[in-house]
């Protein structure tokens, strides 16, 4: 059921909840939170069944610091099951332009933090990292300390788990490419939001190239997925592009890019998810980030 709720601090955007879905049994399910400056989303898996149950998507008012707490904990007065105690695990997946990947073999702890500092300002925020073992990499990340503290006093119970939204589309996409017409090709996602996009290559399970570009205009959106394509020696008439996020046939920016990409495809139903085939793939098409970021706490 789609709503739109406008509130002081945070507005509804879109919510589903499976008819499965048993509020007395959350101590069996693992609950997803994706924040980003100006979005919040949650998302429910039964880690037994690989059901996906429950899907909350709200956008908010305030983009850091103490009022983005506040809008916070507007939502979850207004929505008291988010903030539960009894959920089995939490994973906490984190957006914003603060990250570097960084090779195993340099990924010590207390090295990381110079490794980010590197590519972008850290000032006052908390580094977290998360270790991607079967790729041999880790994603260094800074985030707001205000809004770590209120997700772990939230969540204490359930011992919060934080990722970056980088790990959890690269976790994404790996298992939806494995799972999805198999290829020795390299292949490359594009997850699309509002002003940025997100571009993942993969072959086989391999991850070649992971990048996130803020765009405002379509030839800016093409060009660099084009620049990608040609540094890596891809040919955008031979290795496929699937296109992910809020972007929809027809669009000018699909329009745009079928006129030079020729293996030109749109994220389809995965499968590693369990939904029911109606939900399935606009759900996965539009929030691979938060969905997929079960997948990052399976890793653990």
């Amino acid at each position: 059921m789609a709503e739109t709720i406008s509130s002081k601090s945070y507005q509804t955007l879109f919510t589903f909840r499976d008819k499965r879905f048993n509020p007395a049994a959350l101590s069996q399910y693992h609950l997803s939170i994706y924040v980003s400056d100006t979005s919040f989303k949650v998302s429910c898996v039964n880690p037994v069944t690989g059901q996906y149950l429950l899907l909350g998507v709200y956008s908010l008012a305030y983009r850091q610091g103490q009022e983005r707490v506040q809008a916070l904990e507007q939502l979850y007065e207004d929505h008291p099951l988010l903030g539960a105690k009894s959920w089995a695990t939490v994973t906490l997946c984190v957006g914003n332009q603060q990250y570097t990947l960084v090779p195993q073999q340099f990924s010590q702890a207390k090295t990381l933090p110079d490794y980010l500092a590197l590519t972008c300002p850290i000032g006052s925020n908390t580094v977290k990292h998360f270790m991607h073992t079967s790729l041999h990499l880790t994603v260094a990340f800074a985030m707001d300390p205000l809004l770590l503290n209120w997700l772990q006093q939230t969540y204490e119970q359930a011992q919060l788990h934080t990722i970056h939204q980088a790990s959890s589309l690269i976790e994404g996409t790996l298992a939806y490419l494995q799972g999805h017409r198999p290829s020795s090709l390299p292949r490359t996602l594009v997850f699309v939001e509002a002003d940025h996009l997100h571009i993942i290559v993969v072959q086989s399970s391999h991850l070649l190239y992971y990048n996130r570009f803020t765009y405002t205009t379509e030839d800016e959106f093409l060009n660099y997925i084009l620049t990608v394509m040609d540094t890596l020696g891809l040919a955008p008439n031979l290795h496929e592009v699937i296109l992910g996020g809020s972007i929809s046939k027809g669009s000018a920016a699909h329009r745009k890019a079928r006129n030079y990409l020729h293996k030109l495809n749109f994220i389809d139903k995965p499968s590693y998810f369990s939904f029911r085939r109606s939900r399935t793939q606009s759900m996965l098409a539009t929030h691979l980030d938060v969905m997929s970021t079960y997948r990052c706490h399976q890793a653990l």
